[in-house]
């Protein structure tokens, strides 16, 4: 089975539609249609359905897609690993992030950890909270970002932050003149993150307690394309304060004023890795910098109209 394929399986499903996930690829719209089809000969299964909307996973899509990303995640870990053999590295430390490298303060980690560990490898690995504890079980991870908590005995959690979230609006999609109250808001198109998202798993929460049942219009699995989906107005999302403010700022949006809700930002590992020195090294360097740029936000909160 061709990791290329399994690839292009992605970006058709992130982008939704074949000829921008062709133009994403740099292949032709026939090049990447033929992978697809040789991908679901070789698989025996119809991986997508085509709508009105563009191109939207079916059942037995759905249900392969985490293989696909297990085969894909495993594929760059083997490739990290040779790299490191080949330079003669020394211990590798894998640390997930769970939502945007940016806002997780990346550079600053990698630029603090080099400065103060030369030889460690460090590799930053895409994965969502509702899988962090069983990587770190599985020792795929050493350390895990993550939002929430977790109460298990076996790991341990260290509380970065408070992060504010909120449902954002698309102009394009707010109704003139009209009052927006759960009814209405559950009514509107939604950009939906499956599989767990602890954002998305709180609005679904208070929903349910409205005995509401959301509009989930465009489903992904992936919180990193919302932002996305959101300025094309295709639907309405929960996303974090910093991400919305640009949106909200250039009229693209608006956050409905019902919508906030607080999640803690943490970072995980397992317990029995608490006197590791890498791992104790690199928790202590990002428990440092978010420290830092936690109270450097609270001091210019006054800048902010809320």
């Amino acid at each position: 089975m061709e990791i290329y394929r399994l690839k292009s399986f992605i970006a058709i499903m992130q982008a939704g539609n074949l000829t921008r996930a062709a133009e994403q690829l740099n292949l032709s719209q026939s090049a990447l249609s033929s992978q697809l089809k040789q991908l679901e000969e070789e698989l025996g299964v119809a991986l997508f359905e085509r709508s009105p909307r563009g191109m939207e996973l079916s059942d037995g899509g759905r249900e392969l897609l985490p293989f696909v990303e297990a085969v894909l995640d495993s594929a760059d870990k083997l490739a990290h690993k040779a790299l490191a053999v080949r330079q003669g590295g020394g211990e590798t430390l894998n640390i997930g992030l769970n939502t945007d490298p940016g806002f997780l303060r990346v550079g600053s980690i990698n630029r603090r950890l080099a400065q103060l560990y030369g030889s460690l490898n460090v590799i930053f690995v895409a994965s969502q909270t509702s899988r962090a504890t069983q990587l770190l079980r599985q020792g795929q991870l050493d350390l895990a970002f993550l939002y929430g908590t977790s109460s298990d005995p076996d790991i341990h959690c260290r509380q970065l932050a408070e992060v504010r979230l909120c449902i954002v609006i698309p102009t394009a999609l707010v109704p003139p003149g009209q009052p927006l109250d759960w009814p209405e808001i559950a009514a509107l198109p939604w950009v939906w993150v499956e599989h767990g998202s602890p954002p998305y798993d709180a609005v679904l929460h208070e929903f349910s307690c409205q005995r509401l049942v959301p509009n989930q219009s465009v489903k992904t699995v992936d919180e990193y394309i919302v932002k996305e989906l959101v300025m094309d107005s295709q639907g309405v999302a929960v996303m974090r304060e910093d991400e919305a403010r640009p949106l909200v700022d250039s009229g693209r949006a608006i956050i409905w004023e019902k919508g906030w809700l607080t999640l803690p930002l943490s970072l995980a590992w397992m317990a029995r890795n608490d006197d590791r020195f890498r791992i104790r090294t690199a928790r202590e360097v990002i428990s440092y910098l978010w420290q830092n740029s936690v109270r450097d936000a609270s001091e210019s909160l006054d800048r902010f109209n809320y």
